[in-house]
């Protein structure tokens, strides 16, 4: 066989092993209702475009959060993609990806009109249809990736493999079949493309390119502006100064062809400016209220390295591909400063943003749109070395690697790795675990703070030892104890006393409403008995949170379950409660021993921090 059809049939591959896990998984698992998950998460504030422009025609998607509230069954939902400027409602996220996923709404709206089907948006048809929009370009997103691959000259046999590795050993696949409508699989289109682009227009410049290149940077701007730091990388994709110094020349010569990128670069970036009119009256705006960038704290350690989601931690397969700037710098200086230039910029600018590791997920998703660029890194290196030598290195180093990444995947979609609240001991619990033991066997909630709060100054602090009676505490299941964490008395919960002493107050008390609070919370525990906390909740609960709905949230005490018995150890817990409409209403935060075993609570203290300008 010619080996240089390796790639394509890699291709094929992919294309059918995706194809026919997105249908199995969304349509035929379990009850068949997964298909009513393909819109889902922040997907839905890039999606929602559509559904309210072309069925609706309604730019204050009031009628999309009717429907989205109706599929989640939340009466009083309220999506976290709309913000409120002077009064109006905002999509905050950029339309990009809406335009790339117009065609494939199109397709559902026909089918669904065929079949009289509901012309809603949400209905399965359009489901389906998103989903296999995100499959379409996700290959060619690989496609454009082999295109670089080959310009570079990287063997075929190994082209074909990277491609496998890199969606298989990274969270390429768990975002093309799980969170299809997130925009990472967009822009890794749209960032391969205009890679592919640049660097046939380096080579020769001329108005198909330049039409090619208008369309693509216009896409990457539109999906998510930020990764416009990509164009660092064109002394990269030049190689010397002589060829870049050509290709400026060219930009400036051929006119024609520069004035008609630049022409799609307008057109395609307009298309946003006169969204916001329609929503605001405003051609500029931020969209992204209470929202922004750290520049004076980048987080860059714990995005690199941090258990929560540390990129080096969750995908390592992209940490070898970094081995690809030693090989840079000693065989072309221009481009190993280029490419250090492009990563560190492009670690610092994800890093500084204020929610550093951006929210559920599973891995620092933020990356994801770079992974061609990552992915030639690792083929520089293993191009140059003999294929006798290469092959055994990428069965011994990168194989496992990509087995590693599929099972960890595995764990995330069965609830044994968290979304956002893993830590290192919990890493080391779960790591390499599937028993059904360890599904939701993860405890704790470390959310951060919203943007708008000043973790340094609380609004409001309620504490009490349990000594005395304390405003705001209920002073239930007390006892005097020689074991008690400080002075003399402790809560003692066991199968007779479920409930700890806590937190009981009236919503009027927490200052003006409507309002949502961040709130740190931070006790200490002893376990009479062996795991006797293990079962315990920390629990939230307001009935009445606004006119439809009541609020209560539980999850596990402990960050993971414990064996150590007559030790006081504290524990700790952070999340940002829904907003607070209703001022009758009681708010109560205590801890319930759903294991009934006997354990003592010491040493409550509460932080609320009022979050600022809220707009939704």
């Amino acid at each position: 066989m010619n080996n240089t059809r390796y790639p394509q049939i890699a291709l094929f591959g992919i294309f059918c092993f995706v194809f026919a896990f997105i249908i199995s998984y969304r349509v035929f698992e379990g009850d068949g209702t997964g298909w009513k998950h393909i819109i889902t998460s922040d997907g839905r504030g890039y999606y929602a475009y559509l559904p309210a422009l072309i069925i609706d025609g309604d730019p204050t998607f009031r009628k999309v959060v009717g429907r989205e509230s109706r599929l989640s069954g939340y009466a009083h939902y309220k999506p976290g993609y709309l913000v409120n400027i002077d009064g109006h409602p905002v999509n905050k996220y950029f339309a990009g990806e809406a335009l790339l996923l117009l065609p494939f709404f199109f397709l559902g709206l026909i089918f669904s009109w065929i079949l009289g089907a509901p012309i809603d948006g949400y209905s399965f048809l359009f489901q389906l249809s998103i989903g296999l929009g995100a499959l379409f370009y996700l290959m060619w997103g690989l496609f454009f990736l082999y295109r670089i691959l080959r310009y570079f000259r990287i063997r075929p046999s190994l082209s074909a493999m990277l491609l496998v590795i890199i969606l298989f050993g990274t969270n390429l696949l768990y975002y093309t079949i799980w969170q299809p409508t997130m925009s990472h699989i967009y822009s890794f289109f749209a960032i391969n493309g205009l890679i592919s682009c640049a660097l046939s227009g380096i080579r020769v410049w001329d108005k198909r390119i330049a039409l090619h290149s208008g369309f693509f940077l216009g896409m990457v701007f539109l999906i998510r502006p930020t990764n416009l730091v990509v164009l660092l990388l064109i002394p990269f994709f030049a190689g010397d100064r002589n060829t870049l110094s050509h290709f400026f020349k060219e930009l400036w010569h051929q006119k024609n062809a520069t004035a008609l990128c630049i022409l799609i670069i307008l057109l395609s970036t307009a298309v946003q400016p006169v969204l916001w009119y329609l929503q605001t009256g405003r051609f500029f705006i931020w969209p992204y209220q209470n929202e922004g960038f750290r520049f004076s704290n980048p987080e860059i350690t714990n995005v690199l390295f941090s258990f929560r989601k540390g990129l080096f931690v969750y995908t390592p397969l992209i940490f070898l591909s970094w081995f690809g700037l030693i090989y840079l710098a000693f065989k072309n200086r221009i481009r190993f400063f280029s490419m250090l230039v492009f990563l560190t910029s492009v670690t610092y600018l994800i890093a500084s943003w204020w929610n550093w590791y951006y929210g559920d997920g599973y891995g620092l998703r933020a990356f994801i749109d770079y992974y061609g660029i990552f992915c030639l890194l690792l083929a520089l290196p293993l191009n140059s070395i003999p294929w006798k030598v290469a092959k055994p290195l990428i069965v011994v180093l990168i194989v496992p690697l990509v087995f590693l990444n599929i099972f960890q995947t595995w764990q995330y979609t069965h609830y044994i790795i968290q979304p956002n609240s893993m830590n290192r001991e919990k890493f080391q619990y779960v790591f390499l675990r599937a028993d059904s033991a360890y599904i939701n066997c993860l405890g704790g909630n470390q959310e951060i703070a919203d943007y708008s709060v000043d973790v340094k100054h609380p609004d409001l602090r309620f504490y009490t030892d349990l000594e005395r009676d304390s405003p705001g505490w209920n002073m239930i299941s007390i006892i005097p104890t020689n074991r008690a964490y400080s002075t003399g008395h402790a809560g003692y919960l066991d199968s007779l006393h479920l409930f700890s002493p806590g937190l009981s107050i009236v919503a009027a008390d927490l200052g003006k409403l409507p309002a949502r609070y961040f709130v740190e919370g931070e006790l200490m525990v002893w376990d009479s008995a062996q795991g006797a906390t293990n079962k315990a909740l920390v629990v939230l609960s307001m009935d009445s949170i606004n006119s439809l709905e009541n609020y209560w949230q539980g999850f596990r005490l402990n960050d993971f379950p414990r064996t150590d018995i007559k030790t006081w150890r504290k524990c700790n817990f952070s999340l940002t409660l829904p907003e607070i409409s209703n001022p009758r209403g009681i708010l109560k935060i205590y801890i319930w021993n759903t294991g009934k075993k006997p354990m003592l609570v010491d040493d409550f203290g509460l932080k609320f921090y009022r979050l600022k300008n809220q707009g939704n």
